[in-house]
């Protein structure tokens, strides 16, 4: 017993010296690879800052200065976090993606993310150590001290990314939703006579008190066709990097108006039209999963009661029949 509880003493030691010996180990790959991906984000940034207004800030200037050096450190101590974070390139780059796609597109954001997946793992794999050492069943076995915290420090790295995808998710139905209201829109002041970029401002405009990331989106997308240099390279890699369907042919549809001359306003209701259909596809499919999704309510909660009450006065008569004859 005593060179159990000298082991289960010296644990908490052992696991802080493994974690220092692998973090150590695993410094120079992450800060090479964080470092090649900060380079790759500065060559390849677009003017999507310029999508949003700014407004005049009220505050003093001793306080701005205050906010600015608090900020700097936090953004400091983020960026650190997420260099610690054992990912690599690619796998970076996938997660900036799934960022923009569930709404943010700030410049940060990736560096912010990584910070809260290191924090949630870490969390979560100390707070099930602990629980486990302390636990009557697990605590005088090392082994299942250790299997307990690396399971929670997996499911702590896990859980943001999950939630993040479950956000995109629902940030493109919505956004599909709105999509072919949105392109109608668009046609009629196409063919009021407004050019294509002020069309998008007065759609976006229009659109943000019903949905906002839609509007954002067609916000950023003007934006971007006012500033940028080179147009059609502006739309490829728009086209790229959005994941809706509707939005992918509406840059398709600007692509090829600027290349071919096509009248965009056709293919703005060819696109609403397809966008409908898909809607409606999608609810047909929901509906028609419905009977599936049921039989398991039905057969916990509404056949045990259907057989009481039908079964119910019958097995009763027979135990009474049965009384008597026994009597």
């Amino acid at each position: 017993m005593k060179d159990l509880s000298i082991v289960n003493s010296m644990l908490p030691l052992a696991g802080v010296v493994a974690g220092v010996v692998f973090a150590l180990l695993l410094a120079p790959i992450v800060f090479r690879e964080t470092r090649r991906v900060r380079a790759i984000d500065r060559r390849l940034a677009t003017p999507r800052g310029q999508a949003t207004t700014s407004t005049p800030s009220r505050r003093s200037p001793e306080r701005s200065r205050s906010l600015a050096r608090t900020g700097k450190w936090g953004l400091s101590v983020l960026r650190l976090g997420s260099m610690l974070v054992p990912v690599g390139a690619g796998e970076r780059e996938k997660l900036a993606q799934l960022l923009r796609n569930g709404g943010f597109g700030q410049s940060e954001a990736l560096s912010i993310f990584l910070s809260a997946k290191l924090a949630s793992s870490l969390s979560l794999g100390a707070g099930a150590g602990l629980w486990a050492a302390s636990s009557n069943l697990f605590g005088n076995h090392a082994y299942f001290v250790a299997i307990a915290a690396l399971a929670a420090v997996v499911i702590g790295g896990i859980l943001p990314e999950y939630v993040l995808r479950n956000l995109a998710a629902r940030r493109a139905r919505r956004m599909a939703s709105a999509l072919p209201d949105a392109l109608d829109m668009m046609v009629m002041c196409l063919g009021a006579g407004l050019t294509v970029e002020r069309a998008i401002l007065t759609v976006a405009e229009t659109l943000a008190p019903i949905e906002r990331n839609l509007a954002k989106e067609f916000r950023q997308i003007e934006a971007e066709l006012r500033l940028a240099a080179d147009r059609r390279a502006m739309l490829e890699d728009y086209y790229r990097r959005t994941d809706i369907d509707g939005l992918r042919d509406f840059a398709m549809a600007l692509i090829q108006s600027d290349r071919y001359g096509t009248p965009l306003s056709e293919a703005m209701k060819a696109i609403a039209a397809d966008e409908r259909l898909q809607k409606a596809a999608r609810i047909t499919a929901q509906a028609e999963r419905l009977p599936v999704l049921l039989t398991l309510p039905m057969l916990l909660f509404v056949v045990p009661g259907t057989v009481l009450l039908v079964a119910g006065p019958a097995f009763l008569s027979a135990i009474r029949a049965l009384g008597t004859l026994g009597g």
